[in-house]
């Protein structure tokens, strides 16, 4: 009896509304269109219910849709808080909520609505409260960018940045040296080098900071320590003045500065044993690093700025090297350490510093990038080889430069045509072998414009110029104190 009951209203309750409608349409004259249904929106979230440490950072994605009965939707419009409505075709995207300074949440007000064909909008926009919190920013540094435990004098790396909430939340960076005070840095610079400001005086003082290549500090920092063990640290902070944990490098011992002579070593231990001896015996003092040693772990992992900071704070450089192949610890590109070091080798010339070269060539090398720092023109296409025996003679047309001589018979010498900015120096007696031709010269010169010496290149490593060791001295002598000395 129920089940027929229930059967015989819902006949009575679809006999009511079809009466109705047709009394509706009835009504209306021929021709008369249906007043326009609005749109009706929906957010895919009806509600975030999340709260203390689960609420969400402030970058969301949100998406929404539109239905509309009799037509169609032509775009929506969204409103952040008491803000205006703004137009979107979209139905989704990413949001950046702000939250303000020195607040670690908020709840943000998001309203969404359709707006169809006829330019009518819902009237019941679609709302989401949003809960945010902030999260604290972060800072590391590119552990492979930073020297090993020691370096001379420069400590140069890069750091990196990132904010759950957005890279652009991000707005202050800070450093300090130690238990040194921390000073603000640019954002916008990740390669940073600090060389201590007086670079003879050891002990805790006060450091340089440049910014990427620049040869001019941007600040000073407190609590650097020449002559000794030092860690650098970093932190961050974003808009809401939430700061990132601290991150400190390793420490690193910085040696100081003790003459106004640097001397580079590409070669290995044995032969950087035989230069040391040899500037010892004939200059007061030098400061001396290996950049052959530790596999070639102990070059610069950027050369600019790095070395250049470090080389430009010496009056003169001599390098000696091989031919030998280097690769790069941060970037692996190989090159002989002369390809590395030519850019600095000009910089240093341009800054009215003298530099010596001591070094050799591999058979077919490219002088594309030295040859003209150097003051090379180029060497001879000739094949064979040039032989300088230890009964032969290297002479100079210069007056005061002893003769040389080989104790060992060289193969393969590397005499070079020099460039037209070049003096000759020394030319050798050479043997020719295998139907060989070529130039003699040996070693060059170059001058400033004030007829200074300021480039001087030996292509036959000068550690086997011995025969003749007091001619030997005589002439790094005469280099380094008579030549340079300007």
């Amino acid at each position: 009896m129920h089940k027929q009951n229930s059967r015989y209203f819902r006949r009575i309750e679809q006999s009511t509304i079809m009466l109705l409608l047709l009394f509706f349409i009835g009504s209306c004259k021929k021709g008369d269109k249906l007043p326009n249904a609005a749109p009706d929106t929906k957010i895919s979230f009806e509600s975030i219910n999340l709260s203390g440490e689960n609420r969400l950072n402030s970058t969301v994605n949100l998406s929404w849709f539109g239905t509309d009965i009799d037509g169609h939707i032509l775009h929506y419009e969204i409103k952040i808080n008491e803000g205006d409505w703004v137009s979107t075709t979209t139905q989704d995207s990413t949001f950046l909520f702000e939250i303000s300074p020195n607040e670690d949440s908020t709840d943000i007000d998001f309203y969404v609505r359709a707006v169809d064909n006829d330019l009518l909008a819902d009237p019941t926009p679609a709302y989401l409260k949003v809960p945010l919190k902030n999260s604290p920013p972060e800072v590391s540094f590119d552990d492979e960018s930073l020297p090993i435990d020691t370096t001379n004098l420069v400590i140069t790396f890069r750091y990196t940045t990132s904010d759950p909430d957005g890279n652009n939340t991000l707005q202050k960076a800070f450093i300090r040296a130690n238990s040194g005070s921390w000073k603000e840095i640019s954002l916008g610079e990740r390669l940073i080098s600090i060389m201590p400001k007086n670079t003879t005086a050891v002990g805790q003082g006060v450091a340089e900071l440049y910014y990427g290549l620049e040869n001019s500090p941007s600040l000073e920092l407190d609590g650097f320590i020449n002559d000794g063990d030092n860690i650098i640290q970093l932190k961050v902070s974003d808009i809401a003045n939430s700061e990132s944990k601290i991150d400190s490098a390793s420490v690193i011992y910085v040696k100081p500065q003790t003459s106004d002579l640097l001397v580079i070593s590409g070669n290995n231990t044995n032969n950087e044993l035989k230069y040391k001896t040899l500037v010892n015996a004939n200059y007061s003092n030098a400061d001396y690093i290996n950049y052959a040693g530790n596999g070639g772990l102990n070059q610069p992992r950027f050369w600019d700025p790095s070395f250049n900071l470090l080389a430009l704070r010496y009056d003169k450089v001599f390098f000696h090297t091989d031919e030998g192949n280097f690769s790069n610890p941060l970037t692996g590109a190989d090159g002989t350490l002369l390809d590395f070091a030519a850019p600095s080798i000009q910089t240093l010339i341009d800054n009215d510093k003298k530099v010596l070269v001591s070094t050799a060539f591999a058979t077919g090398v490219d002088l594309s990038i030295i040859g003209g720092v150097l003051s090379i023109d180029s060497l001879t296409s000739s094949k064979g080889q040039a032989f300088f025996t230890n009964d032969s003679f290297a002479t100079s047309p210069i007056l005061g430069y002893p003769d040389l001589q080989p104790s060992n018979f060289l193969l393969a010498t590397d005499p070079i045509y020099p460039a037209l900015d070049a003096e000759i120096l020394y030319t050798a007696q050479l043997t020719p072998s295998g139907g060989w031709t070529g130039p003699r010269t040996i070693a060059i010169q170059r001058k400033n414009q004030n007829d200074q010496v300021s480039l001087v290149l030996f292509t036959v490593p000068f550690h086997l110029l011995n025969k003749n060791v007091v001619n030997q001295n005589q002439v790094l002598s005469k280099i380094l104190n008579e030549a340079f000395n300007w």
